[in-house]
């Protein structure tokens, strides 16, 4: 097989995203080295204007793929700029597909069509868009003289003003929209198509855009959002954001918006008069004769919605709060009935193996009695909570009962200063490797006997700096992290788990040990943890 080493020399022009690019005219033959040079398509608004004050210039180490067949070769710039100067190497053939940036997992479907990925959350770029949101492809015939890569995608321009806290932006589809606007698309790339179609099961009908990496907040500026080109978002837009408070600030007209190709749609400033904020409480109960989570959850997954039915399909469960969901999960069988002294509605759907469960209220808050939560969820992996509190006087009893496939669950920020009892929160659950409680207080606990009873493969524990233990802790660590490991330490203990606490719960754990450094009460042996201090 041939192969041909290739040069693209990148212009950017002044615009801040993707790419009209023409090539110099030159024959091409069998390892020749081809130069491309490459100028961008400037996207407009209705007056066709480009981006105000900003252009784009290619950074040292920026990637783009160049397909053909099943290849997809990474080709590199050295030094960036405007002009760049792209190289690496592809295998001979009649026609490639260059699409910017380099994606390793995009494929070509047809000798014109790739298959790409809309960020569905995106990173906050200050006059600028989310560079791996930035997506174009063309066209390059071996031996032709030119080509170009076409935007993919549409951007939605929003302004930030100073003196408003915005942690994230939220853009979907308006009332009664249930639209993708992100997630897998198949891309034509032919200059007389330009056609984007739909994944099935791959998208999603929200995108996020995030703080920068290390930042907590979106500062005031101009900011732009890449979404999924169309002309029929017949019920208008919708646009939140999230206040300091982490209340959902939102606005959506019915104004039907034509969502251009390489176009800027200008939705204005954020502010506290046009974006109403989403107060209130919703409450996640456990079961009763309405659909409750744990019925639901399962019925949405193709069971009869019992709640001691056992569910073999879902294998995630993510929990968010202030996020908008699709509008048509308001109506059906997705509404969650809440529990009491809720006002906010919580949604569920489940897409493939995952199930999400979504309110637009600034927290979820658990129903006293929360214990068995997940009962029977045999085929459960992974919990991801966001955002949760509890009512007083919670329990978590036996909250993962018959999870027998549990990996992972981390309740991230989550107020667990109401829980009273946590036994047999994790019992029996052999397969999990890793439990986060961020940095929650365990204040109003009375019990956690056997909370983490049998769990013999647990690798990472993280306890935080505010984690106290109550007067009950029977059997607490029995059998905990006890697989056999190769690792040891100096005195050839056998370490398993890596424990983040406060060194005062660490004390408190290594008290009236035994010989073999394990407390006859809670069952913990300290021969089996690493030790990480939590400031």
């Amino acid at each position: 097989m041939k192969k041909y080493f290739i040069t693209l020399a990148c212009i950017a022009a002044a615009a801040m995203v993707s790419c009209t690019r023409d090539f110099n005219p030159e024959s091409v033959s069998a390892g020749k080295v081809l130069t491309l040079s490459l100028t961008r398509e400037v996207p407009g608004q209705d007056t066709k204007a480009a981006l105000d004050g900003t252009s784009v210039v290619f950074q040292a180490d920026d990637a783009v793929s160049v397909m053909s067949g099943s290849e997809n070769a990474r080709f590199t710039t050295v030094s960036g700029g405007a002009p760049a100067s792209f190289s690496g190497t592809a295998s001979d053939a009649e026609q490639y597909v260059v699409l910017s940036p380099y994606n390793a997992e995009a494929a070509l479907q047809s000798a014109s069509v790739v298959r790409i990925t809309i960020p569905e959350v995106q990173n906050a770029v200050p006059g600028g868009v989310d560079p791996k949101a930035l997506i174009s492809a063309g066209i390059a015939l071996k031996g032709a003289s030119s080509v170009k890569l076409f935007n993919a995608v549409s951007l939605v321009k929003v302004e930030v003003p100073g003196g408003l806290t915005v942690k994230e932006i939220q853009v979907a589809g308006g009332f009664g929209q249930n639209i993708a606007i992100s997630g897998q698309f198949d891309f034509n790339a032919q200059e007389e198509s330009l056609a984007l179609s739909v994944v099935a099961n791959k998208t999603s009908t929200v995108v996020t855009l995030v703080p920068a990496e290390g930042e907590s907040i979106i500062a005031p500026g101009t900011y732009y959002v890449a979404v999924r080109p169309k002309t029929t978002y017949d019920g208008g837009f919708t646009v939140a954001y999230v206040d300091g408070d982490n209340q959902l600030c939102k606005r959506a007209t019915r104004t039907a918006a034509d969502i251009q190709r390489s176009h800027i749609f200008p939705v204005g400033s954020l502010n506290t008069t046009d974006y109403a904020a989403v107060t209130g409480r919703a409450t996640l109960r456990y079961a009763d004769s309405a659909p409750q989570f744990t019925g639901l959850i399962k019925q949405l997954a193709g069971g009869s919605g019992a709640v001691l039915d056992k569910d073999y399909t879902v294998r995630k469960i993510v929990f968010r709060a202030h996020s908008l969901y699709s509008q048509a999960y308001k109506a059906g069988g997705n509404l969650i009935s809440n529990g009491p002294n809720s006002d906010v509605q919580i949604h569920a759907w489940v897409i493939d193996d995952t199930a999400y469960v979504y309110t637009e209220a600034p927290v979820i808050t658990l129903y006293s009695a929360s214990g068995n939560l997940f009962r029977d969820f045999e085929a459960l992996e992974e919990v991801s909570f966001n955002d949760v509190n509890t009512m007083a006087g919670a329990s978590f009893e036996y909250m993962f009962r018959n999870c027998t496939n549990l990996k992972s669950v981390d309740f991230g920020n989550a107020d667990f200063s109401n829980v009273t009892t946590y036994g047999w929160m994790f019992a029996n659950a052999q397969k999990l490797e890793r439990v986060s409680f961020g940095e929650t207080a365990t204040t109003s606990a009375t019990s956690m006997q056997s909370m983490f009873s049998q769990v013999f493969n647990l690798r990472y524990l993280y306890l935080g700096k505010n984690f106290t233990l109550p007067a009950i802790v029977t059997n607490m660590f029995n059998g905990t992290a006890s697989v056999t490991t190769t690792v040891q330490d100096e005195e050839g203990h056998g370490l398993q788990c890596k424990l983040h606490a406060s060194q005062a719960l660490w004390d408190t754990l290594n008290t009236d040990l035994n010989g073999d450094g394990v407390n006859t009460t809670t069952g913990f042996n300290k021969n089996r943890f690493y030790f990480t201090p939590v400031d």
